[in-house]
């Protein structure tokens, strides 16, 4: 009890005072003023609400111990302290007094006759404390290392030399790993995060934990051997597939897809093919132009293989039949409310009445414009045998659409 109440309401209730309290011992430490500290970092004073709040919780369902997806944002803003240069002492330093000072307000509001709950409630932080500085230490650690180890620039030329076609043994050696017989050549984009923005967290901690949750579900499926550049939001990994036939390769990229939404919290596109070393040049280009597709054609998040888009991925190869197609439908550039009516139609299964009710048109209105498309583009898609041609127009024109879109 504190002040007659439960400690877990009293700390909810009491979470900007305790806030304001660890901010001003943190400046007593620096020997700066308490408000040229709160103005100066207010990361800094979200980590500590989050570190009362994470404490909260873990006390609500009477169980103090803490894992790494309880804590993830922590362990992303440690991780950028470290690419930034900062020590690993001030971290932990930080940690150590914003919990002294949150405690010495607790032990001040616990009445004398509840010493017992106040030592229940000491146990509780001090098991907190430990397990969330393990956390953030080790990511803070695996940042630095990631920074500075020689192992990370032996890596990067491995993946280097297979994307560009060079000849990779020596780069693996480097390296110290077995190249495999075929790698599953991943490329994925992350669409955007379902947690909403907090006041005080810069973008960049999104951006890591989202790239931390990508390292972490590759070393689940391939361990270290896997290779990757990450930039959220898109991403380009090589994972080594075991030897021998039967790889579900679909099922086995839609566990790894789920996995990853799940952890970064965000739909995830991913696409894939599989190739020998000497063939992920062509096995990348491959796997970007399917994430392409799905995502140029509104296809939904989720993992996809050539299989899964063969049609589209066929109709849109570069060359002067696609510059044509593209050339075809460049009239609707100017008359936006043909090409919905144009693809409302193919939606409908080339219903007029459909189409019609769908737009909340009059059916001799969609052939008005249908007829004014075939006139200007030289398509009709009331014509049987002209309608793959207006779909591989279309699909053309979702692709270079989103491409433009991307640079």
């Amino acid at each position: 009890m504190l002040d007659g109440r439960p400690a877990v309401v009293w700390l909810r209730d009491h979470r900007d005072e305790l806030v304001d309290l660890a901010l001003d011992a943190l400046a007593d430490q620096d020997g700066a003023a308490p408000a040229t500290v709160r103005r100066r970092d207010p990361e800094l004073r979200w980590i500590i609400a989050y570190n009362v709040d994470a404490f909260v919780r873990a006390l609500e369902k009477g169980d103090t111990s803490v894992q790494e997806d309880d804590v993830a944002d922590l362990v992303a803003s440690a991780a950028r302290r470290a690419g930034e240069g900062e020590p690993v002492e001030n971290l932990l330093r930080d940690y150590q007094i914003g919990m002294d000072a949150t405690w010495q307000v607790v032990a001040r509001r616990c009445p004398p006759a509840d010493q017992t709950g106040l030592i229940q409630l000491t146990i509780a932080m001090h098991a907190y404390l430990r397990q969330v500085t393990t956390l953030v230490v080790r990511g803070f650690q695996h940042e630095a290392a990631r920074i500075h180890a020689g192992e990370r620039d032996a890596r990067y030329a491995l993946y280097s030399a297979l994307l560009t076609g060079e000849h990779p043994d020596t780069a693996a050696g480097l390296a110290g790993i077995t190249l495999p017989e075929q790698y599953l050549v991943v490329s994925l984009k992350l669409g955007p995060g379902s947690r909403p923005d907090e006041p005080g967290r810069a973008p960049e901690i999104t951006h890591h934990r989202r790239a931390n949750a990508v390292r972490r579900v590759l070393a689940d499926h391939a361990g270290d051997d896997a290779l990757a550049l990450i930039q959220d939001p898109a991403a380009t990994a090589l994972i080594p597939l075991p030897p021998g036939p039967g790889n579900d390769l679909k099922a086995y990229l839609g566990d790894l897809t789920q996995r990853l939404s799940d952890l970064a919290s965000a739909p995830v596109h991913t696409a894939a093919a599989a190739a020998a070393p000497h063939a992920v040049p062509a096995a990348r280009a491959q796997s970007e132009e399917i994430l392409q597709i799905a995502l140029a054609t509104g296809r939904p998040p989720g993992a996809y293989v050539l299989d899964d888009v063969v049609v589209t991925y066929q109709l849109t190869r570069p060359g002067p039949g696609l510059d044509l197609l593209l050339q075809r439908l460049r009239p609707l550039d100017a008359h936006p409310e043909w090409e919905s009516t144009l693809r409302s139609y193919l939606e409908h299964g080339f219903d007029r009445k459909a189409t019609a009710a769908h737009l909340n048109l009059h059916p001799n209105s969609v052939d008005y414009r249908l007829g004014r498309i075939a006139h200007l583009c030289g398509l009709d898609a009331a014509d049987p045998a002209q309608r793959l041609t207006v779909f591989a127009a279309l699909y053309a024109r979702d692709r270079a659409a989103y491409l433009e879109h991307e640079s």
